[in-house]
This record gives structure tokens, sequence and C-alpha cells, in this order.
């Protein structure tokens, strides 16, 4: 009853049941959607969005082939690239010996003052020389003035002659004789050609002598022997000046040059030879022809095989 007396006087006053405050906040949760994080038999995990990428490491497949090695493989021949198919070659090195040719230098400037001297006292008889090269009525000329063969200028054109043709197969051997002869210094080769020239010029001499002795061509045989001492000594003399611009040059063209020289004056040298020999009524042809073949066109066909044979 006196409850009752109570709850009438709260009501008539106005006054709620419950107290409530103005400043009351109210609770917010601070973990939104917590129910995600709740996982039992009744509630399954959500599926993971999160996408992770690892690289633990790279092997990439070895090549069959150096790549360095080939080339670029097209389907069809390229207008930018060359096609050369060349067989590869193992490159060695190559011990080279430096060869010195100051001896050369000397042995020029000796011919060179050679030279000054004949120009300087001999003057004529290196015009009659040049004059029975080209016509053979000139060699009686040459011969009325004195015996080319016993005289000191045919001596000292002879050394200039020597000089330039052993030069000339020096060079054209490229060291190659060195080594075939077993000598070290190009020097003792150059001595070595020379002497193997005067000898055959030697050789050849006492040869046209003895037939000479033989047939009693005597005449014959002392035209045939001078015309052999023009040509020669010309030939010299002209190969001369191109043998030394060679020399301190090293142009390959020059050393062909002087080879073509030499080579000429063979030629006209044997045509000379021959007009001599049948102009003799009692040299027989047969033996003209035996000896150009033996001691004419047998040494430059010798010459020619000994540098094939060895692939110079």
């Amino acid at each position: 009853m006196a409850a009752q007396n109570s709850y009438n006087q709260h009501q008539g006053s106005g006054t709620p049941f419950l107290i409530q405050h103005a400043d009351t906040v109210p609770a917010v949760d601070t973990v939104p959607d917590y129910y995600s994080f709740l996982v039992d038999s009744l509630n399954s995990p959500l599926p993971d969005t999160v996408f992770r990428f690892e690289l633990s490491e790279i092997i990439l497949p070895a090549p069959a082939t150096d790549s360095t090695a080939t080339g670029p493989v097209y389907d069809m021949p390229s207008l930018l690239t060359i096609q050369h198919h060349h067989a590869k070659q193992k490159v060695e090195p190559l011990q080279r010996t430096a060869q010195g040719y100051d001896w050369l230098t000397i042995l020029l400037l000796a011919c060179v003052a050679i030279l000054a001297w004949i120009r300087f006292y001999y003057t004529r008889r290196l015009k009659q020389l040049f004059r029975a090269v080209y016509a053979r009525h000139h060699v009686n000329q040459l011969v009325r003035d004195g015996n080319l063969s016993s005289e000191r200028i045919t001596f000292g054109l002879w050394l200039i002659l020597v000089t330039g043709a052993g030069t000339l197969i020096l060079k054209l051997s490229g060291g190659n004789l060195n080594e075939l002869l077993g000598l070290k210094s190009s020097f003792f080769t150059f001595m070595v050609i020379a002497a193997a020239l005067s000898l055959l010029w030697l050789f050849k001499l006492r040869v046209i002598k003895g037939l000479g002795n033989l047939f009693r061509t005597r005449q014959a045989a002392d035209e045939y022997l001078l015309t052999n001492v023009l040509f020669n000594i010309t030939a010299g003399l002209v190969a001369f000046p191109f043998i030394i611009a060679w020399h301190f040059s090293q142009l390959q063209v020059l050393l062909y040059l002087i080879l073509a020289i030499f080579l000429i004056s063979s030629a006209m040298r044997m045509l000379r030879n021959i007009s001599i020999g049948l102009s003799v009524q009692s040299f027989s042809v047969v033996y003209l022809f035996l000896y150009l073949c033996t001691l004419e066109i047998l040494p430059f066909l010798f010459v020619y095989k000994f540098f094939t044979i060895l692939d110079w």
C-alpha cells in the first residue's frame, strides 16, 4: 500500500520511473563486423582476397650453342649483310726474325760510285753499248774500238749486273732461300747467289769458246760472246735505278718491273744469238738449238720449277 502511494507520487509529480541524464553518450563498438573473426563449427572462414608474389629463383635453360660464336639467323638473306662462307682457320703466331739490309745499302752506294766513274771516263763507250743493243751493225764499231771483254769498264758493269740480279733473286725468294741454305744472314745468301751467277757465266763463256774451236767458227763465237756480254750489262744498267728505288721504297711493283727488264733483255739476246748462229754456214742449226736449250732456256726453267716446288 505504501509502494502504490509512492508510485502515485512519482507519477503525479511528472518524474519518470528511470532516471535519465542528458549528458549520457551512447557507446560505439570500436571493432565493427567482429563477427568476421568468429570461426567455429558454424561459421566457416572467409576466403583470402590478398595476392602475395614471392620470387625465390629464376632458372633459364642453357643454350645449345654459344650465341657469341654464331651470327644472327635469318629466314632469308638480308640485303644489309654480306654472305661470306669462309672456313675457320686456326691463327697461330709466327716468330719472325728481322733481316737487316744495311749491307745492301753500302753495296748500292759502291755501285753508284762505280757508275759515276764509268760515266766520267767512259761516256763514249757507254753510248756505243746502247747503240749496239738496238742495231747489230754498231757491234762492229764496238769491236774496232777495243775488246770489250777485257776492258775495265766491263768489270765495273758486271758488278752492277750481279748486284741487281742477286738482289732480285734474294727478294723474290722472300727469305726462304736462307732457310734452304741454312744461313741466318741475308748477306751470305746474297754472296752465294752472286757466286752462282758468276760461275754460270764462266761456264757459258767456256762452252762458247769450246764450240768456236770445235766448229772452227771463232769469229762467230766471239760475236756471240760479245752479244751476251752486251745485253747482260745493258740490262743491269737499265734495272739499276729501279733497284735503288725499290730498296728505299719497298714497292713490290718495282720488283716485278726489274724482273720484266731482265726477261725482255734475255728474249732480245736470244733472238740476236739465233740470227748470229743462222748466219754461220759451218755451224749446224741442230747444235745451235741444243746450245740455246741447254744454256739459255734450261736455267730459266730450272729456276721456275725450283720456285714452284717450294711454293714461294
